[in-house]
């Protein structure tokens, strides 16, 4: 029997829905789709100032008659002019023990975006500071955002700020540049961030809830003169007989619901 099947052929049928297929890897699940981001912000402009009338707007605008910052020297109205669309801060380091100037503006509100067009002379032992204050003036508790401040003497770099807590906790960043020469700034201050942009483009953002202020705040523009320990020297020889702090236009808008 053995040696009559031995030449026989045979053949295995095979169920269609079981005919072998080359080996293939498994396809690899599809990524869920990113969630949407959030909706870009929309915003609705509420006050500011072109500084095209003949002088300050006093409706709109208190003018500092003080001691200067950090105790030095005196802030005088007669620091501050308005001309040919510019509103213009002048130091004198040589008048009174140093003589300079801010306005503030009143009321503020709680977040919103800030932008302006600035620049600064060069000058040793000051520093123009553009920033948002507390309108309760509970500082450091209620914070302070500043938008560009620039102490070195040749105007490098600038800066910005925040400020909050009791104990007075500093967080900062800088760009670099010529800031002699005009350059415009902005700073979003929303429940969730705080944004800064120089010429457009974003230079620093934070998402620390603790460090984002929650009472209104306004917007105070000042040229400050020095010293103050580790941040401004006092002027000096090298410093000009007056120091100028431009600014083109400032703009302050809410968010548009």
């Amino acid at each position: 029997m053995l040696s009559a099947l031995a030449g026989l052929a045979w053949t295995v049928a095979v169920p269609p829905d079981q005919a072998e297929t080359p080996f293939a890897a498994p396809v690899a699940a599809r990524p869920a789709p990113a969630p949407p981001g959030p909706p870009p912000v929309k915003w609705k402009r509420t006050g500011g100032d072109e500084f095209d009338a003949g002088r300050v707007d006093g409706r709109r605008w208190s003018t500092y008659n003080s001691i200067g910052a950090f105790g030095n020297g005196l802030r005088r109205p007669s620091a501050v002019a308005q001309r040919d669309g510019l509103l213009t801060i002048t130091a004198k380091p040589r008048l009174n023990g140093g003589t300079s100037g801010g306005i503030s503006m009143r009321p503020g509100q709680r977040y919103g975006r800030w932008e302006f067009r600035a620049r600064t002379d060069v000058g040793r032992g000051y520093s123009p500071a553009i920033l948002l204050w507390p309108d309760s003036e509970r500082f450091p508790d209620d914070g302070e955002l500043d938008m560009m401040e620039i102490p070195y003497d040749d105007r490098r770099a600038a800066t910005a700020f925040v400020h909050w807590g009791k104990a007075n906790n500093i967080l900062s960043t800088e760009t670099v540049g010529d800031f002699t020469q005009w350059h415009t700034f902005a700073m979003e201050w929303l429940p969730n961030r705080i944004t800064w942009y120089v010429d457009g483009v974003k230079k620093w953002e934070i998402t620390d809830r603790r460090a984002i202020p929650t009472k209104p705040m306004h917007l105070c523009i000042q040229l400050d003169q020095g010293p103050a320990q580790k941040w401004i020297p006092g002027p000096d020889a090298t410093t000009p007989d007056q120091v100028r702090l431009q600014v083109d236009w400032a703009r302050v808008y809410r968010v548009d619901r």
